[in-house]
C-alpha cells in the first residue's frame, strides 16, 4: 500500500512564503536607520575620494613644475635637480600623511555613525515595543512610574 502524500493548498503555500518577506512594524525603524547610516557613510566616502583625487592631481602638477624647474636654464644643474626632487618628495610625503589622516578619520566617523544609528534604532524599537506593551496591559502606572523613569537614565561616570 502506497503512502499518500499530503496535498498543500496553493493559497496556503503563498501565504507561508509571503510571511517570510513581510516586514513587521518593529523592523521599520531599524531599516530606516540602516538607510540613514549608509547615506552618511556614502557622503563621507565621496568626500574622502574627492580629496584623495585632488591630492593626486596636486602631485602631478608639482611633479611637472619640478621637471620644468630642473631644465629651466637649458643646461643640467644637479643641485637644482636635487632641490626640485626633494621639494616634490616633501610635498608627496605631506600628501600621503593627509591621505592616511583622512582615511583614519573616515574609518572613525563610519564606526561612530554605525554605532549611533544602531543605538537610535534600538531606542526607537524599545520605545515602540514599550508603548505597545503599555497599550496591551492596560495597567495604571501608579508607583512603578518613577522606578521605570530612573532605570532609563544613564548614570554619569
Amino acid at each position: 500500500m502506497a503512502k499518500q502524500q499530503p496535498q498543500t493548498d496553493l493559497a496556503d503555500l503563498v501565504r507561508q512564503t509571503q510571511s517570510m518577506f513581510n516586514m513587521n512594524g518593529g523592523a521599520a525603524p531599524q531599516v530606516e536607520q540602516l538607510v540613514k547610516m549608509q547615506q552618511g557613510m556614502l557622503e563621507q566616502a565621496e568626500a574622502f575620494t574627492r580629496h584623495w583625487i585632488e591630492r593626486r592631481q596636486e602631485a602631478v602638477e608639482t611633479a611637472i613644475e619640478a621637471l620644468n624647474g630642473m631644465n629651466s636654464d637649458g643646461k643640467p644643474d644637479p643641485a637644482a635637480a636635487m632641490r626640485a626632487i626633494t621639494d616634490w618628495q616633501r610635498g608627496s610625503f605631506e600628501r600621503l600623511t593627509a591621505d592616511y589622516q583622512e582615511w583614519m578619520k573616515l574609518c572613525m566617523q563610519a564606526t561612530q555613525l554605525a554605532a549611533s544609528e544602531h543605538i537610535e534604532a534600538d531606542q526607537e524599537s524599545a520605545d515602540s515595543s514599550g508603548s505597545d506593551q503599555n497599550k496591551t496591559t492596560g495597567k495604571s502606572k501608579g508607583a512603578a512610574a518613577p522606578a521605570r523613569s530612573r532605570s532609563q537614565h544613564a548614570t554619569p561616570v
